[in-house]
């Protein structure tokens, strides 16, 4: 089973993945001060770290993600099995490169899915 899909489409297995929830909100404070707040939805976002990725695979993760900009589907393992989310990019991040047999490798790349 593929760790990680993006538009359906598995890509190489990451070193690490995070995921964060966190909760949107409209809030402010009454005259007396008192907080009020609500919510009004929450949301995930999923870090995502390669280590040593071969520059062909790096390609194959950018050209999906551009192809389907600005929104498109990732699924990824989370508590219970696996989940799926709408989401868009952040940055993508990448660290020096080597070149090992002939190959170019990334020795890190990081990139933030943040669900719509």
């Amino acid at each position: 089973m593929a760790l990680l899909t993006i538009t359906g489409v598995q890509v190489a297995n990451p070193a690490e993945i995070k995921v964060g929830r966190f909760d949107l909100t409209k809030s402010s404070r009454t005259a007396s001060g008192r907080m009020v707040m609500e919510l009004i939805a929450t949301k995930r976002r999923v870090d995502v770290t390669w280590k040593m990725l071969a520059d062909d695979q790096l390609k194959q993760i950018i050209d999906l993600i551009t192809a389907h900009k600005p929104f498109f589907t990732l699924t990824y393992p989370d508590a219970g099995g696996t989940a799926s989310m709408t989401c868009y990019a952040g940055d993508i991040n990448t660290s020096l490169w080597h070149t090992v047999g002939g190959i170019r490798y990334w020795s890190e790349v990081t990139i933030p899915f943040i669900e719509q």
